[in-house]
């Protein structure tokens, strides 16, 4: 019975190793603003934009398609987030555009989009900017990592082609009519833009702790089977 229990001690240091190193999804989320608030250490960042900075010959009612890593469709932060998206003219006067969100409790899918149309058609061989202030939220109370600009040109002619995401949304949006002039939020304070590599992210305090639990088990471990080992020698 002895060398029975002192054999089942690994196994139990080995299955509380397992459960420590398991991620917990349902607690703690993925990390893209859809949680509880957790997983703030992640930013808010946005990933992809439908047009590049220096776009020249962009079509006079183009809709640009931003696209960010987390949710910022939720009713909850849309009263801030609303007044985030700024289009200006070269002389820096706002231009007036209709702001699309996708519906977050029906398209749940395109909760990390957001749609920018100029109200009416731009004018043509036009230098505008587009900005994104740095105090863009997602639903999970995070901020968006640094303030992002793209300034186009425009061409002479208009697009036929809608957007296919918009197409599939419907009537399953919600539209701000707005012209909000930029603010010193609107400024950059990493202008590298979209292509910057993401900084470091340091070690939270959860994260330590799960390490430090894993190193005092680990070293348990091996204890125990050292001991196991010259009792088994000694028999």
């Amino acid at each position: 019975m002895r060398h029975k229990s002192l054999f089942s001690m690994p196994l139990l240091v080995l299955l509380l190793l397992n459960l420590l190193t398991t991620p917990a999804f349902g607690a703690g989320g993925d990390g893209t603003g859809g949680g509880n608030g957790e997983n703030r250490s992640i930013a808010l960042t946005l990933e992809r934009a439908s047009i590049s900075d220096g776009a020249t010959n962009v079509p006079l009612n183009q809709t640009i398609q931003l696209d960010f890593n987390k949710n910022i469709c939720n009713v909850t932060v849309l009263p801030n987030n609303k007044k985030c998206f700024h289009l200006t003219d070269s002389d820096g006067k706002p231009v007036s555009i209709q702001l699309i969100f996708p519906d977050n409790q029906v398209q749940s899918d395109y909760r990390r989009e957001v749609f920018i149309k100029p109200s009416k058609a731009l004018k043509p061989d036009s230098t505008y900017r587009l900005s994104v202030d740095r105090n863009l939220q997602a639903k999970n109370g995070t901020f968006i990592d640094n303030a992002h600009t793209l300034t186009f040109t425009t061409g002479s002619g208009k697009t036929k082609e809608t957007n296919k995401i918009l197409g599939k949304l419907g009537e399953n949006i919600i539209t701000y009519e707005t012209a909000y002039g930029e603010t010193a939020d609107s400024v950059p304070v990493d202008i590298s833009g979209l292509d910057q590599d993401a900084a470091p992210e340091e070690p939270d305090a959860d994260t330590i702790a799960k390490l430090g639990a894993m190193i005092l088990i680990t070293l348990i471990l091996l204890f125990t089977v050292l001991v196991l080992f010259l009792k088994r020698k000694k028999e």
